[in-house]
């Protein structure tokens, strides 16, 4: 037996033993053996240099899964997925790298520590989001009093790298809710039936949830662009994931179990996804304001020795994204620390010519995305439901 081919068949009896292990209640050895599968897929990320990243990103994954079930923050559900056995043609050889057919993919639902107070400006958006989401969980009564129905879908759409993931996990944070967080990308499955079984299997986590927030990125994904077989398919997966959202709202549910997308296409999402009583509430994720670009400073630099006014700072990055911000201040520390520990010059603080230098010849990645989303909505019926986003791309589209 090859390295590779053993690495895998020590990684497949790890992940049998660590679910048989949970599903009886013995997360000690669960987490072991859970720890044991991270292990192993790092040795085999070593011996597959072509899949190397994708196969660390699933070994971290296998990490964070084991120290939830230390924690008791993390809830396991397995999909069930059958490997898929190759067989050698005659006189042939199997295919060397088969991790995508012999893997098992799991669903966490989480705690999130994170509330709305953690994330910089945008305090519009939250009072929209609690009133669709926090506040029916808090003040049930209230909302049945005046008849008034919470939740429903949500569609969170603006740039990318504004704070949209934060914004669904601070949103179950607020409410004590269960955040089921996954990417279309990861439930789409080349054999026929099985995303729509990870669909199902991402409803049925969350009823066994107490309450359950349910976010999936990359909604977009759902309606890309389409041609004969994938077609059938594509639309298969719609009208499940329709079909699982009209089941949540059948009558002493809807306040338990809600749901929220995210994209940074919105002109790509399947019009099905968007009637009433589906994703029918749409809120607009900007990038940072002034205050808000402030605030993400004085968070990016609390750690860091830094000599710069954080207002001058929030000046100079009017139009970026607030994932750059954060990006831009680890940049910034790192000029001298590079020095110290390359050129063993004297320590000293972060100063303004170090933002100057990381800025220097950085374009925020909004400058391509807001002409772009524009062009895809004007003159289209979309303009009137993403006219937020019109007008926040006008200053791009213009050169102002």
């Amino acid at each position: 037996m090859e390295l590779r081919d053993e690495i895998k068949a020590q990684f497949r009896r790890s992940h049998e033993l660590a679910k048989r292990y949970y599903n009886e209640g013995d997360r000690a050895k669960a987490r072991v053996e859970y720890l044991k599968c991270a292990e192993f897929l790092k040795q085999l990320a070593n011996n597959t240099p072509s899949k190397r990243k994708e196969i660390i990103e699933r070994a971290e994954k296998f990490t964070v899964l084991a120290e939830g079930i230390k924690e008791g923050s993390i809830k396991i559900f397995t999909d069930g997925i059958t490997p898929q056995k190759e067989i050698a043609p005659p006189g042939g050889k199997v295919r060397e790298e088969t991790e995508e057919e012999t893997k098992k993919s799991f669903i966490l639902a989480e705690k999130p520590r994170i509330r709305f107070g953690d994330i910089a400006g945008l305090n519009e958006v939250k009072e929209r989001i609690k009133e669709a989401i926090v506040y029916p969980f808090k003040y049930p009564d209230e909302y049945r009093y005046f008849g008034v129905k919470g939740g429903g879908g949500i569609l969170l759409y603006g740039p990318p790298g504004c704070g949209k993931t934060m914004l669904a996990a601070a949103a179950a944070g607020e409410c004590d809710a269960a955040f089921i967080n996954l990417k279309i990308s990861d439930i789409k499955d080349k054999y026929v039936g099985e995303s729509e079984k990870k669909i199902k299997d991402v409803f049925n986590l969350a009823r066994d949830q107490e309450r359950a927030i349910i976010f999936f990125d990359e909604i977009d994904a759902l309606a890309g662009e389409r041609s004969g077989s994938q077609e059938g398919h594509e639309r298969s997966l719609v009208n499940e994931l329709l079909s699982q959202m009209d089941g949540l709202e059948a009558k002493g549910t809807e306040k338990r179990y809600l749901v929220l997308a995210a994209t940074n296409r919105p002109w790509d999402v399947d019009i099905a996804l968007r009637r009433a009583g589906r994703f029918d509430t749409t809120v607009f994720i900007p990038h940072p304001d002034l205050p808000a670009r402030k605030r993400l400073f004085e968070i990016g630099l609390t750690d860091k020795p830094c000599n710069v006014d954080v207002a001058e700072l929030a000046a100079m990055t009017d139009g970026y994204a607030s994932a750059e911000i954060v990006d831009i201040c680890e940049k910034a520390a790192r000029i001298p620390l590079r020095e110290r520990i390359k050129e063993k010059k004297a320590r000293r603080e972060i100063v303004l010519a170090d933002f100057d230098k990381v800025m220097e010849k950085r374009q925020s990645v909004l400058s391509g995305w807001y002409p772009k989303a524009v062009r895809e909505l004007s003159g289209t019926e979309e303009v009137g439901m993403f006219g937020e986003l019109i007008d926040a791309g006008k200053g791009y589209v213009s050169g102002g």
